[in-house]
């Protein structure tokens, strides 16, 4: 009991000199803070008071909407990645779920050679997945009597 004890009184006192060290991670800049949140009460007062407006209808030049403009086409950035996938279903997602099944109907479907690459790289992926578990679970795990 007093080995448990010990180990654990030395393990609180070894994180918390770990902590000491980092200390100035954990201050907050309040005018910094203040001076952010500044800039979204006058966006959302700007809002309110043209009630129906878009972020598209904003001029793109109004210091308003500098920084949210360019945070905002998340879903655009997106789209341009997944590229001409079938059935909107990333071909990396096709090669990993339906291995070579997979990488096939991407290129029937698809007929892009990069989408082609991007479902082989899953089916790649996939197969080392199933070689790991193979020998994790199949030859360590499984026989584990035999190194008894």
């Amino acid at each position: 009991m007093r080995k448990k004890i010990f180990t654990l009184l030395f393990a609180a006192i070894s994180t918390m000199s770990f902590a000491t060290g980092n200390a100035e991670l954990f201050q907050v800049d309040v005018q910094e803070l203040t001076a952010d949140f500044a800039q979204l009460t006058e966006l959302e007062s700007f809002v309110n008071a043209n009630e129906g407006i878009t972020i598209d209808e904003i001029n793109i030049e109004n210091p308003l909407v500098q920084n949210v403009a360019n945070a905002s086409d998340v879903l655009g950035v997106l789209a341009s990645l997944r590229g001409d996938s079938p059935l909107g279903i990333p071909s990396l997602v096709w090669g990993l779920c339906l291995s070579w099944v997979g990488v096939l109907i991407v290129y029937f479907v698809a007929d892009d050679r990069d989408e082609t690459k991007k479902a082989f790289t899953g089916c790649a992926i996939g197969a080392g997945i199933y070689i790991i578990y193979f020998v994790v679970w199949v030859l360590v795990i499984g026989n584990s009597f035999l190194f008894f």
